[in-house]
């Protein structure tokens, strides 16, 4: 379909990119460093994708929202995918339950000015819409029925009792992300035969589990203080534990017992998540660093957490600082066209994350 021009309220395809282009950093200091990694429209495609899975977190997330609104948002924002001839009135009027609240953050505005980032989506081939409309479709989807089940709880609290419904989540808000990525790199490469993509298809999912897994664990201080128990009651109940005591420093022994079964669990994903890498081919170097970088910051993240008291300290982020996040980059960069060195270097860096491990 060719871009239309002459739409009033709604800015130009360049204005449009520009925008999503400034706004990627104020929204993700961590993804903006990947995405300078890719070019082209799997460059945007994916920044795109980004920004709205952003659009959806920042409903999930939003503190303005009651549970029950957080699902409507969530159902008419996912009705938009497959983005389709009439989405302006629609997306235009959806945005406006966030004017207003842009001083609460730059993920606020980027709601506001959903408008915005559909308008640049306009511009990519439909090859390169698909993953990503079906990757948001089901996230908003997902997410809408944990809204759900939040405002049905009395309290409204959201908890997760299994280790089973802790992976249908992770799926939702990441798993979906990872085959999102399958599907852009199917198109974007040549390189990528059927078998390889089905292959990775059928590790995206542990890639996204991996990624959100590490986001649990180091969020939940600030999880648990706005309602949000991710930790599972099944597995806080191994060691005599309701998630809700988490950050009772007088269960600390048990939490941080509960903490390093999570980091283990993340780690076991990340193994797929590099085997994911691995599948790419050599000669795609940005590709496998796109994956590489994230990956390899996760482990350092999980060994970071594992042992760290602040972790349970509602506000006290814990960050890899930026010395280490450039050696970090530096190391994966001289070792992506080698799998041996990368599964060297990744073996090096798990060390001391499985349940019963020492940290070294």
């Amino acid at each position: 379909m060719p871009v239309r021009l002459d739409m009033p309220g709604v800015p130009s395809l360049e204005a449009a990119r520009s925008y999503c282009r400034r706004t990627l950093p104020r929204v993700s200091r961590t993804f903006a460093l990947n995405i300078r990694l890719l070019g082209g429209q799997l460059g945007d495609a994916v920044l795109l994708g980004y920004l709205f899975c952003r659009i959806a977190d920042t409903v999930e997330d939003s503190p303005h929202f009651d549970p029950e609104t957080k699902a409507r948002l969530l159902a008419e924002y996912s009705s938009f995918f497959p983005v389709g001839h009439g989405w302006r009135d629609g997306v235009a009027t959806w945005s406006q339950a966030f004017t207003g609240l842009e001083s609460g953050g730059d993920d606020h505005a980027l709601a506001a000015n959903a408008v915005t980032v559909f308008r640049a989506f306009e511009g990519l081939e439909p090859r390169f819409r698909r993953p990503v409309e079906e990757c948001v479709r089901e996230m908003a989807t997902g997410m809408r029925m944990f809204a759900l089940r939040r405002a049905s709880a009395p309290d409204g609290r959201l908890r997760l009792e299994t280790l089973g419904e802790l992976e249908q989540y992770c799926h939702y808000v990441a798993g979906t992300v990872g085959q999102m990525l399958c599907g852009l790199f199917a198109v974007s490469s040549p390189s990528l035969d059927l078998v390889r993509q089905e292959r990775m298809r059928r590790l995206a999912g542990r890639f996204g589990l991996a990624m959100q897994l590490t986001n649990i664990v180091k969020d939940v201080a600030e999880d648990a203080q706005r309602g949000a128990f991710y930790v599972p009651r099944a597995l806080a109940a191994r060691h005599r534990l309701d998630p809700e005591e988490l950050l009772d420093p007088e269960r600390r022994p048990a939490a941080r017992a509960v903490v390093r079964e999570l980091v283990a669990l993340a780690a076991s994903a990340l193994d797929a998540a590099v085997a994911f890498t691995l599948l790419i081919p050599r000669r795609e170097t940005r590709l496998r660093l796109f994956c590489l970088w994230p990956i390899f910051l996760a482990v350092r993240t999980l060994r970071r957490v594992r042992e760290d008291e602040r972790l349970f300290v509602p506000g006290a982020r814990l960050r890899i600082g930026r010395a280490e996040v450039r050696r970090c980059l530096g190391q994966t960069t001289l070792a992506v066209v080698s799998n041996h060195a990368i599964r060297r270097l990744y073996a090096r860096e798990r060390v001391g994350l499985d349940a019963s491990g020492t940290p070294v």
